[in-house]
C-alpha cells in the first residue's frame, strides 16, 4: 500500500482525523470547563465572602474622607480666608476630621499664583497643617504647581483621590484627597483659584489585609488605581509590584483588558502568579470610592492537581486513539479513491491542454463511474468554453485596465493634488458601478489661492461614458486654471465640448471657486444636483443653486453666476444623482431627506467620516440591492480664515 501525502486516501484520513479530533477537544473542553467551573464558583463565592465586609469599611473611609475635602474646598471658596483666618481654619480643619476620621494626617490649601487671599502673608500660597504626635503644626509649601496631584485636580477640575505615595512632610505612605476651590472673580465669573488635600494616612491597611482570614494559604492584596500594590502581608513587596507582576503569561493587551473588566465587572475572577512566582487563582473585587481594587490571592496547587491529572490521562488517551484510527482510516480510503487515481492522471494532461486524452471507461454506477462519464462531458464542452473565453478574458482585461487609468486620473486626496492647507479639509469619494463609471470630481488651486471643486456627471454607462468624462474634466480643468470666472469656465468648456459631440453626449457639472479666506464661494451649475450645507451648529440644507443646461448640449450655453458663504465649521457636500437615485429593493430611492437626514447625523467628524456615513446609510438603505449608477461625493469642511 503506497503512502502519498497529496493523495485522496490521505486527505481522506486526514479529513477524517480531524472530525473526531474536534469531537475529542469538546469533549475535553467541557471537561476542563467543568472543573474550572466548579473551582470558580468556589472561589467566588470565597472572594465575595470576605470583600464584603471588608470593602464597605474600606470605602466608608475613603467616602468620608471626599466628603470633608469637598466640604472644606467650598469653604475656602466661599470664604476667602487669608493669614490667621486661614491657619485657624486648617488647624481646626484636622482637628475635625480626626474626630470622624484618625487616619487624617494633614490639611493643605496651595493656591493658584495671584489668586491667594491678599494679607501680611501674601507671599505664601501653600499652607499645610499637619498632625504630628500630640499637636497641629502650620507648614509653609512651595514648588507645588508641577506636582502630580496639583496639575491632574486643575486640569480635571473636580476632586479625586490621587495615586499613594510618601510625602515631602509626611514620610509614610499616604493616599490624598484633593479637591479644586473655586473663587468669584471681580466680574462675578466662577475660577479655579487652587487644591484642598486631605492627606490620608493608609498604614491601616496593612493590618487590615493581615487581620483578615482566608483559607487555604490565601491572603489579601489591594491595588492602587494604577494597579501598584500599596497593602500586601510583605512588607518588601509594597509600592514596589504591579498587576504585571501578577499576570500569567500575559501581553500588555491582556493586561489592559484586565483593566478595562475591573471597571466594566466590578468583581471577577483569573490565573496570575505571587510575586515568589507561584501559581494563584486571583479574585478581584473593584472600589468605587477611589478606583483601587480588594484581591483575595489563593495558591493554585491544590485546586489545580486533580484538573491536571484528568488532562493529562485524557491526552493520553486520545493520542492512542488518533493513532488507531489513522491506520484504518487510510486502509479504507485507500481502497475506495484507487479508481480515481486513472481519472487524475487523465485530468492532469487535459489541464496541460490536451483535449484529445483518452478518458478511462469505469463500470458500475457509483459516484466514481458518473464522475467519469461527467468527465468526458466536460472535456467537449471545454473544447466549445475555451475559445469564448479567450475572447472574455481579453474584454474583462482591458475593461479592469481602464478603470485602472480612469480612476488614475482623479486625486485621491489633498496631498497627491497638493492642495491641502489650513483653512479647509477635503475628502472625495467615488464607487463607479461598473468596472468604468461616468462620474468625476475635481480639486485643485487656482492661481490666486482659491480653491476650485467640481463634480460631474455624464450621460450614460461603461466605456464611452468614461472617456467623454476624462475629456470633460480635462477641459474644466484647464479652462479654470486660465480664467478668472467659474461662468466663463463653464461657457468657454460647454462650447468646446459641444462643438465636436457627434455622440451626442452630454454632462451635468456643479464647479465652485472657494475664498478660502473668507469662505465666499462663486459656483454654476449646469443642470447638476444642488449641494448640501451642513452648518456647524450641526443644522443641514440644500443650497440656493439654480441649475442651468448640461454641458455639451448646445454651444452657446450661458450659465448664471450664483454664490453663497461658508461659516468656519460648515460643510460643503456635493454629489452626483447615484447618491439619492441609490434604489433598495421595493425600488424606493434614497432621496433628498434621507441624505440630509445622513449628512445631520454623520456630519461634524471630519470629511472622510462623512463621506464613509453616507454610503453606510446608503448600504443600509439598498441591502443587497445591485448598484444602479456610479455614487460619487466630494466634502469640504471650511475651517475659515483665521485658521492660521
Amino acid at each position: 500500500m503506497g503512502f502519498n501525502v497529496h493523495g485522496l486516501a490521505f486527505k481522506q484520513s486526514m479529513m477524517t482525523l480531524v472530525g473526531f479530533s474536534i469531537v475529542f477537544a469538546v469533549l475535553f473542553g467541557v471537561l476542563s470547563f467543568q472543573v474550572q467551573s466548579k473551582l470558580s464558583t468556589l472561589l467566588t463565592e470565597k472572594g465575595e465572602e470576605i470583600s464584603l465586609s471588608n470593602v464597605a469599611i474600606i470605602e466608608k473611609l475613603f467616602e468620608k474622607g471626599k466628603r470633608l475635602g469637598d466640604e472644606y474646598a467650598e469653604v475656602l471658596g466661599k470664604e476667602m480666608l487669608s493669614g490667621k483666618d486661614l491657619d485657624d481654619f486648617l488647624t481646626q480643619a484636622v482637628f475635625d476630621a480626626r474626630q470622624t476620621l484618625p487616619q487624617v494626617l494633614a490639611v493643605v490649601v496651595a493656591y493658584e499664583p495671584g489668586m491667594a487671599p491678599k494679607s501680611k502673608w501674601h507671599q505664601e500660597i501653600m499652607r499645610l497643617a499637619q498632625y504630628s504626635g500630640a499637636e497641629i503644626k502650620l507648614i509653609k509649601g512651595s514648588d507645588y504647581l508641577e506636582k502630580t496631584w496639583y496639575k491632574s485636580t486643575k486640569n480635571l477640575q473636580k476632586g479625586l483621590w490621587q495615586e499613594p505615595f510618601v510625602g515631602d512632610f509626611i514620610k509614610e505612605p499616604i493616599a490624598i484627597y484633593t479637591a479644586p476651590i473655586f473663587q468669584k472673580d471681580e466680574y462675578g465669573n466662577t475660577v479655579f483659584a487652587g487644591v484642598l488635600c486631605v492627606d490620608m494616612s493608609i498604614a491601616f491597611l496593612k493590618e487590615t489585609v493581615a487581620s483578615i482570614p482566608v483559607s487555604d494559604s490565601g491572603y489579601v492584596v489591594i491595588l492602587s488605581a494604577n494597579n501598584t500594590v500599596i497593602a500586601h502581608p510583605r512588607n518588601e513587596v509594597v509600592f514596589k509590584e504591579n498587576f504585571s507582576n501578577l499576570s500569567w503569561g500575559m501581553g500588555v493587551q491582556t493586561i489592559s483588558e484586565f483593566e478595562k473588566t475591573v471597571h466594566s465587572m466590578k468583581k471577577g475572577l483569573f490565573m496570575g502568579t505571587t510575586p515568589d512566582g507561584d501559581e494563584a487563582v486571583i479574585y478581584f473585587k473593584a472600589m468605587e470610592s477611589n478606583g483601587w481594587t480588594f484581591m483575595i490571592v489563593w495558591p493554585a496547587h491544590e485546586f489545580m492537581e486533580s484538573q491536571r491529572s484528568l488532562e493529562k490521562m485524557f491526552a493520553w488517551m486520545s493520542v492512542a486513539g488518533y493513532v488507531i484510527m489513522l491506520v484504518l482510516i487510510f486502509f479504507i480510503s485507500s481502497r475506495v479513491s484507487r479508481p480515481l487515481k486513472e481519472l487524475a492522471v487523465a485530468a492532469r494532461k487535459l489541464g496541460q491542454g490536451d483535449f484529445d486524452v483518452a478518458i478511462p471507461h469505469l463500470s458500475g454506477r457509483d459516484e466514481i463511474a458518473q464522475f467519469a462519464w461527467a468527465f468526458l462531458n466536460m472535456r467537449t464542452s471545454l473544447k466549445e468554453h475555451m475559445e469564448k473565453q479567450k475572447d472574455l478574458d481579453r474584454i474583462e482585461s482591458e475593461l479592469d485596465f481602464a478603470k485602472d487609468i480612469q480612476l488614475g486620473f482623479l486625486s485621491m486626496d489633498e496631498k497627491e493634488e497638493g492642495s491641502e492647507d489650513a483653512y479647509h479639509e477635503l475628502t472625495p469619494f467615488m464607487l463607479p458601478a461598473k468596472e468604468v463609471g461616468g462620474d468625476f470630481y475635481d480639486f485643485f488651486k487656482l492661481d490666486d489661492g482659491r480653491l476650485c471643486v467640481v463634480v460631474g456627471d455624464v450621460s450614460g454607462k461603461g466605456v464611452p461614458a468614461a472617456l467623454f468624462m476624462m475629456v470633460s474634466r480635462i477641459v474644466l480643468r484647464t479652462m479654470a486654471q486660465n480664467l478668472k470666472s467659474v461662468v466663463e469656465t463653464l461657457e468657454k468648456s460647454n462650447y468646446e465640448l459641444a462643438r465636436r459631440n457627434r455622440a451626442n453626449m452630454f454632462v451635468t457639472v456643479w464647479m465652485g471657486f472657494i475664498d478660502l479666506k473668507t469662505g465666499h464661494v462663486e459656483f454654476a451649475s449646469a443642470g447638476h444636483n444642488p449641494p448640501v450645507i451642513r452648518h456647524k451648529d450641526g443644522s443641514v440644507g440644500f443650497a440656493k443653486s439654480k441649475a442651468g443646461i448640461v454641458l455639451a448640449a448646445m454651444e452657446n450655453s450661458r450659465y448664471k453666476l450664483q454664490t453663497l458663504d461658508l461659516a468656519p465649521g460648515d460643510t460643503l457636500f456635493l454629489y452626483t444623482d447615484g447618491v439619492t437615485e441609490a434604489t433598495n429593493e421595493h425600488e424606493e430611492l434614497f432621496g433628498n431627506d434621507r441624505l440630509l437626514e445622513a449628512l445631520a447625523q454623520g456630519g461634524g467628524k471630519g470629511t472622510e467620516e462623512t463621506c464613509r456615513f453616507v454610503k453606510r446609510q446608503i448600504d443600509a438603505f439598498t441591502k443587497n440591492t445591485s448598484q444602479f449608477d456610479d455614487i460619487t461625493m466630494l466634502a469640504m469642511e471650511y475651517k475659515g480664515g483665521d485658521a492660521l
